[in-house]
């Protein structure tokens, strides 16, 4: 007779167990699975030795089955989509890359120029292509009104430094410079006569 409370202890840590799972229990069926479980043990050895050791190995080879099972199962049951906020076989989708209003990239603005709108200590506020733009500063703090460039996008930051003299005015130059210099024709051959003194 032992024996078979011990049986049905047994099936009881299995039907808690599966409980713990479906129902939000909030540990109380699984606290009872571990109870049964125990009491189970105790009846078993205490009816003999090997019916104690038989029952441990029963448990030790099916726990793990049915454990892995469960896990299987759990994001269908109605707790696990709840809890997962997702419908059955729909996976998670992947992070969208940050971007612009404008819709660029923000990992495509690495090279950029801009404003610093706040002072960068070191975050604060950049202005790209009339865009405000949350950034950080590499080395030196950088005041606001002075130009900077991207450098590089890193864990969702822009990291930017101060522009330097030199690439200020070779900035200046690239933008303005195309449309300053005006192409000449070369002097026509009758030019070049007349600049000619023969006298």
């Amino acid at each position: 007779m032992p024996l078979l409370y011990s049986v049905l202890l047994l099936l009881l840590f299995y039907l808690l167990l599966v409980g713990e799972f479906l129902l939000p229990t909030g540990g109380l069926m699984g606290f009872a699975a571990v109870a049964a479980l125990i009491s189970m043990l105790v009846i078993a050895f205490s009816h003999s030795m090997a019916a104690g050791v038989t029952m441990s190995i029963i448990v030790l080879i099916s726990s793990p089955i049915l454990m892995f099972g469960l896990v299987r199962i759990w994001p269908h049951t109605p707790i696990g989509r709840r809890m997962l906020n997702r419908r059955p076989g729909e996976l998670a989708s992947p992070p969208t890359a940050r971007t612009t209003r404008s819709g660029i990239p923000l990992d495509k603005l690495v090279g950029r120029t801009g404003i610093a709108k706040s002072d960068l200590l070191p975050s604060g506020m950049i202005l790209i292509d009339g865009e405000k733009l949350d950034a950080c500063s590499i080395g030196m703090p950088i005041e606001a009104g002075h130009s900077v460039i991207v450098t590089r996008f890193v864990a969702g930051r822009i990291q930017v430094r101060r522009l330097t003299e030199e690439e200020q005015q070779s900035a200046a130059t690239d933008s303005i410079g195309d449309s300053m210099v005006v192409p000449q024709s070369p002097p026509s051959l009758e030019q070049s006569l007349e600049s000619l003194d023969f006298d």
